[in-house]
């Protein structure tokens, strides 16, 4: 047992244990191995006490940090942001009836024309002023706003683009701090993160992206949740069901129950574990018809990597950006474009290339080329959402333009899959009756009454008083899912600020609703946008006929898209093997194997030795 001696200092001398909370004896480092092991184990001793303050201090300001981030807005701020927004709020309302009864007086001299432009000239850049300053969910109402070309006229909805992707971006070393806290227990990037830009590649209310390269080679899009930002979108989300509340009845819509269902919402939007869920659900669902029949995916969705996700922190294949980077379609509202923009805009060679300005461009949206690109991004748009609705009913929820993406070729990327939602069986059939109905609609009076039946169901109710409920209804379907010359019944007007628009008389209004409006109102402004005719109900009416046919059996309840066997190909959306993977895995292979063949080599060699 003497051999053991040097390896087993604390069997042989008691004396030297380590005690907890009482220090082991000074040992003077000298050659004899008995000293030397003791010394070490001494040092050992210490190293484990220091690396467990490190990971106790770790915990508590991880733990401080998460107290912060959900805890709610105190009430002092929660006062100061609504202030903020009413102050501004009020004088840009205000001035359109104000400013109109002075000119009735004679003291505006300015013709009608030239006061509205610049009623809307001022109120744009004050709006667009505050909302920036405000940010949290003040952003996420102002990038709704900025897609409604029908309601608002160009100033508003210029200005307020720039909240779609433009936003001021949180410092890099406070989201270094973040990644490192989400992905590498607080340790340094360089474990797991060879490269991280500061530089984002985009800004939002909720979160941002920057490229990141992995130690092994691969790029990478981390998307990063904006510190502090929780409490701030539940305080802001409290002030505008206030303000809903307060203007009810003289907005087109009673917004109250909107933003109560959106408040809800939330809690998928800031948690980046359930957004990366979902994101494989909504690939999986535009890959497959009603039937389950597996297709060509008509947009690219980016994809989470595996064990890259936690609440704060995506870590998405950039597959979607490395055939292009490319503008979001919220910068095609300017009347250039080039045709071979998006192959200048490419990655080459690994690296990211800034994308050109749409300023630059050369083709005119109104031509007949650029007629092809917005039919093309249409026809992706309308195929992919209506594959969402009818193969599973998984729906991706926030498809503002700043969440859509045209890459080389034309093709179509959607990001940011935070807000969805899920409409049960009997919903996906109440959606395609509606879209059969309303891509039939001939004003008669079995229709009205078939889309009134369909609206009802949904769960949508009316305020008491109508002279003919169901024109009402019939309108609000004709509204999501009608031509967009289509004549209301009853009266009603397609206008939302008019005073007979359907939306006024909405008492209640089902979320999954709201999301679906949502997709076929975008649809139709993409259309207005890049003036194109376009029909989201006559595109939708064969995936909704299909959906009947698979629905319909009670015999045989069929499986939504996201849980087929097929939902696990195509692991990266579109992704194809590229020469450089393939060459990149070759070498790793040869590698190995001449790490094993020298390994052999020196066993051999060790074996003959000893044999000598």
């Amino acid at each position: 047992m003497a051999f053991l001696k040097p390896y087993l200092p604390t069997l042989a001398e008691p004396s030297r244990i380590p005690v907890h909370g009482v220090p082991a004896p000074r040992t003077k480092l000298s050659h004899a191995p008995w000293k030397r092991v003791t010394h070490f184990g001494h040092k050992a001793h210490f190293l484990a006490a220091s690396l467990m303050i490190l990971t106790a201090k770790r915990t508590k300001r991880c733990a401080s940090r998460q107290a912060q981030e959900s805890a709610t807005l105190p009430p002092l701020q929660r006062l100061q942001r609504s202030l903020r927004f009413y102050s501004a709020i009020i004088p840009v309302l205000g001035q359109y009836i104000f400013r109109p009864w002075l000119r009735t007086l004679g003291v505006e001299k300015m013709g009608e024309d030239e006061l509205i432009a610049e009623m809307d000239d001022w109120g744009s850049k004050r709006l667009q002023e505050a909302l920036l300053d405000l940010g949290g969910f003040y952003v996420k109402t102002g990038q709704v706003l900025s897609t409604r070309v029908d309601l608002f006229s160009k100033p508003y909805t210029s200005r307020l683009r720039i909240l779609q992707d433009s936003l001021p971006p949180v410092d890099a070393e406070s989201i270094r701090e973040i990644v490192s806290e989400e992905l590498c227990g607080g340790g340094d990037l360089s474990e797991l993160i060879r490269e991280l830009d500061d530089e984002p590649l985009g800004t939002a209310s909720i979160a941002q992206v920057h490229r990141g390269v992995l130690n092994d080679g691969r790029e990478v899009a981390i998307k990063v949740l904006r510190p502090h930002m929780e409490p701030v979108l539940r305080g802001d989300v409290a002030n505008l069901k206030l303000f809903a509340l307060t203007l009810r009845g003289r907005l087109p819509v009673d917004y109250y129950p909107v933003f109560c269902e959106l408040e809800r919402a939330l809690d998928g939007e800031l948690d980046f574990l359930s957004e990366a869920q979902s994101a494989l659900k909504v690939a999986a669902s535009i890959r497959h018809n009603a039937l389950g029949k597996e297709l060509e995916a008509p947009l690219v969705v980016p994809l989470p990597i595996p064990g890259m996700a936690t609440r704060k922190v995506l870590g998405l294949r950039p597959s979607a950006f490395q055939d292009a980077v490319s503008r979001p379609l919220l910068r095609f509202d300017i009347a250039r474009c080039k045709a071979n923009s998006y192959h200048e805009a490419t990655m080459s060679n690994q690296k990211w290339v800034e994308p050109l300005q749409t300023e630059e461009l050369g083709i005119d949206l109104g031509s007949s080329a650029g007629k092809a690109l917005g039919r093309r991004i249409l026809e992706a748009l309308t195929t992919a959402y209506g594959r969402m609705v009818f193969s599973s009913g998984f729906i991706h929820g926030d498809p503002h333009p700043g969440n859509i993406f045209v890459l080389e070729g034309g093709k179509v990327a959607l990001i940011d899959c935070g807000q969805v939602a899920q409409l049960f069986r009997e919903q996906r059939l109440l959606v395609a009756e509606a879209v059969l109905a309303a891509a039939a609609y001939d004003g008669s009076r079995g229709m009205i009454e078939l889309l009134a039946k369909c609206v009802r169901k949904f769960g949508v109710t009316f305020f008491e008083g109508q002279a003919d409920e169901d024109a009402c209804a019939a309108s609000v379907a004709l509204y999501l899912f009608g031509e967009k010359d289509v004549v209301f019944p009853g009266g009603y007007s397609k206008e939302e600020f008019s005073d007979k628009s359907p939306l006024r008389q909405l008492k209640s209004f089902p979320m999954e609703l709201v999301l679906l409006g949502r997709a076929s109102v975008l649809v139709k402004g993409v259309a207005a946008r890049l003036d194109v005719a376009w029909s989201v109900a006559k595109k939708w009416a064969p995936l909704a006929k299909d959906a009947i046919a698979a629905l319909c059996s009670e015999d045989e309840c069929r499986l939504p898209a996201w849980a087929l066997s097929s939902a696990a190909h195509q692991g990266a959306s579109g992704s194809r093997l590229r020469f450089r993977d393939a060459a990149r895995g070759c070498a790793a292979l040869v590698r190995r194997w001449g790490i094993e063949k020298a390994a052999t080599i020196l066993t051999s060699s060790s074996k003959e030795k000893s044999k000598d």
